[in-house]
């Protein structure tokens, strides 16, 4: 069974290194969208059986459940790789025996990034790095308990090297609408200036462009 995990951050201390570009009012309504957003296309993924969201906001796990998801509620979040290495163990109880570990912060991801994740999994590691090649923006593990989180500066390196000390498959697998994320106001303009010309551009880019208006 492969669960879908979502560690989503208080949207209150969301987004700290867009402070300087967005007050913290926009920066929290951000956060919600892009949650909203990945959730939606999370459920709309083929080959997730069951989507869990990591989270001790109670507007977020409100919302998780009228969107079919489970919620597995925090008291604290100490951060990104410890809310997402509780709730592997919390969905192997629930008979999960592969763990997709995504973000919230990827605007441009559809439903079948996600399916084309699903589909990669196979016993041991697969990583899905930042653009700039350090980071992981996605991490599938089968069993989701076989190898520990340290997400953050250099955990792309780390996942894998933890992965092949343990004698585990590991590979890379680039999607890239999981691999661009919004964390700065660099990103920000990527993101405005990938949908300038688009029609159809997302609710996080339509409200971006009308923050940067304002500015």
């Amino acid at each position: 069974m492969i669960f879908a995990i979502l560690p989503v951050k208080s949207p209150h201390n969301a987004k700290q290194r867009l402070k300087e570009f967005l007050a913290v009012e926009k920066r929290e309504t951000l956060a919600r969208m892009l949650y909203t957003q990945t959730l939606a296309a999370l459920c709309q993924a083929e080959g997730i059986d069951r989507v869990a969201v990591v989270t001790n906001d109670a507007e977020i796990a409100g919302h998780a459940r009228r969107s079919g998801a489970l919620v597995f509620e925090e008291n604290e979040q100490v951060s990104h790789s410890v809310s997402a290495d509780a709730a592997c163990l919390r969905a192997m109880e629930l008979g999960a025996s592969t763990a997709l570990l995504v973000p919230i912060d990827v605007p441009t991801v559809t439903p079948a990034d996600f399916s084309q994740l699903a589909a990669s999994a196979r016993p041991g590691v697969i990583v899905v790095p930042s653009a700039d090649g350090t980071g992981t923006n996605a991490l599938v593990r089968t069993p989701p308990d076989c190898i520990e989180s340290c997400f953050g500066p250099g955990s792309f390196r780390a996942h894998l090297d933890q992965a092949r000390s343990k004698g585990l498959p590991a590979d890379v697998l680039r999607v890239p609408g999981l691999m661009f994320d919004i964390d700065t106001p660099e990103d920000v303009a990527e993101l405005l200036a990938r949908t300038d010309a688009r029609t159809d551009e997302c609710p996080v880019s339509s409200f971006l462009r009308a923050a940067c208006a304002l500015k």
